[in-house]
């Protein structure tokens, strides 16, 4: 691959896939090398001509999806993926983690949507390391409904993009995740009801070292891509829009949340209260 892309004398053709195979390396499939690119994405790049058949936007999420996964294990020490999407994905849905004292503007239909974040500096961070996790778990376990902007993107997204109710696999190369949007339904404008149970994977491993990490997905799920009306969230039918304010659930959802969830992420000792309280610092909501 050096020795194709890095010739003095190419084609057209070979410097339009050298820039492609940087720009993908370095923004959507981004991992922990630094300054590799995964193999896998030259796949995509042999056929220019079919390059915009790709749904790039599932394909990021499905890469990001697996790297938070394999970040959340103890013996992680950082995170790969595409995580400009996922800072802007916290800016919008949790304002009190935006930058302070700024009000993204409007951005214009030929605009990347992140742009509106663009050269701000990041909210105020905690100095002391040994207490910065505690805090800012801290942080999460304090919020409530009422702090969370539901829809930032449209009120009812879903007609703007059919495709974001499409419930299945999504893939990247040989990762494949599963996609549910019946798991989060106040972000599409409607109430939240119970989900149906989760699919499961033919294989999954995920042990405490993210190396050994591995989720197996049977390729015939793949097929409900091809089969967007039969495999989607008919959301009309399955719920009801909100009634009296943006976070509702239906009268059951809470105590069925509350039994399959962990509901806060700081444990409930006096250590992690006194971590944080000792900590000298202002979080600006």
């Amino acid at each position: 691959m050096a020795s194709r892309y890095l010739q003095v004398n190419g084609t057209h053709v070979t410097e339009a896939q050298s820039y492609l195979l940087l720009m993908l390396g370095s923004t959507l499939f981004v991992d922990k090398s630094r300054d590799r690119v995964r193999p896998v994405v030259n796949l995509f790049l042999d056929e220019l001509e079919e390059i915009d058949q790709y749904s790039w936007a599932s394909g990021t999420l499905a890469w990001l999806y697996r790297c938070l996964g394999q970040a959340s294990r103890a013996g992680a020490r950082g995170v790969a993926g595409c995580l400009t999407l996922l800072q802007c994905w916290i800016y919008e849905y949790f304002p009190g983690f935006r930058p302070s004292h700024f009000e993204p503007p409007v951005v214009g239909p030929d605009e990347a949507w992140a742009s509106r974040w663009i050269g701000q500096p990041a909210t105020g961070s905690v100095a002391d390391p040994s207490v910065r996790l505690a805090f800012y778990r801290r942080a999460l376990d304090s919020l409530t409904p009422a702090d969370v902007f539901w829809t930032p993107f449209h009120q009812r997204p879903h007609l703007e993009v059919r495709r974001s109710l499409y419930t299945g696999v999504i893939r990247f190369a040989d990762i494949g995740e599963f996609y549910d949007p019946a798991r989060c339904l106040r972000q599409f404008g409607y109430r939240q009801m119970i989900p149906p149970p989760p699919s499961r994977p033919q294989r999954a491993d995920r042990p405490e070292a993210p190396g050994g990490y591995v989720i197996r997905i049977p390729e015939s799920f793949d097929a409900a891509w091809d089969a967007l009306l039969s495999h989607m969230v008919h959301i009309d039918m399955y719920s009801q829009p909100w009634r009296t304010y943006p976070y509702e659930t239906t009268a059951d959802y809470l105590d069925w949340f509350v039994a399959h969830s962990h509901c806060r992420v700081l444990r409930d000792d006096g250590d992690a209260d006194r971590l944080v309280d000792s900590a000298a610092v202002r979080f600006d909501h």
